[in-house]
């Protein structure tokens, strides 16, 4: 009886000292922009353009340029890592993948960016068929930015520990 008494003492001190969610992201000392995605591709075609995205920290006026590639089997695209801060979109640069051509479009918008937090500021949209494309980036509201994050950002392990960055209201 002594035994399994010092046995449940020993469990329970364990399991209160374990840790259940690193957030934010342990060590981590910038913030991760993610889009949002719908890609659709249809017949024969294939996805042509990756974008370039030129952001701009609104305390230092230093600019940053992020390469974000859309995928037809992902939901959402990674722009990548930022210091935290204010940052606002300067412009949007469609590049094809094999070098060949750029198209330049105007983007706007502001984001906040903090260390170990994903923000979910746009949704990028693209269709492709055969001989045309439409690619349009808009808003992403803080409902659907959640449900995205949660459903299929949250669940791909490589995103582990990360939380979502909610705009202040």
């Amino acid at each position: 009886m002594k035994y399994i008494l010092s046995l449940l003492s020993v469990l329970a001190l364990t399991a209160c000292t374990a840790a259940p969610t690193k957030a934010p992201y342990a060590g981590e000392n910038e913030g991760l922009v993610i889009f949002g995605a719908e890609i659709e591709v249809r017949g024969d075609a294939e996805l042509e353009y990756d974008f370039m995205l030129t952001v701009e920290h609104l305390d230092s006026g230093e600019q940053y340029r992020r390469r974000m590639q859309v995928e037809e089997s992902k939901t959402y695209a990674v722009m990548g890592r930022l210091a935290p801060g204010e940052y606002r979109f300067v412009k949007r640069e469609d590049i094809r993948r094999d070098g060949r051509g750029i198209r330049l479009f105007d983007i706007d918008g502001e984001f906040s960016v903090e260390a170990g937090y994903v923000t979910l500021p746009k949704r990028v949209m693209v269709e492709k068929k055969l001989f045309t494309r439409k690619a349009e980036i808009t808003d992403l509201d803080s409902d659907a930015a959640e449900v995205l994050f949660l459903t299929d950002i949250l669940t791909d392990d490589t995103y582990e520990g990360w939380s979502l960055l909610r705009p202040a209201e």
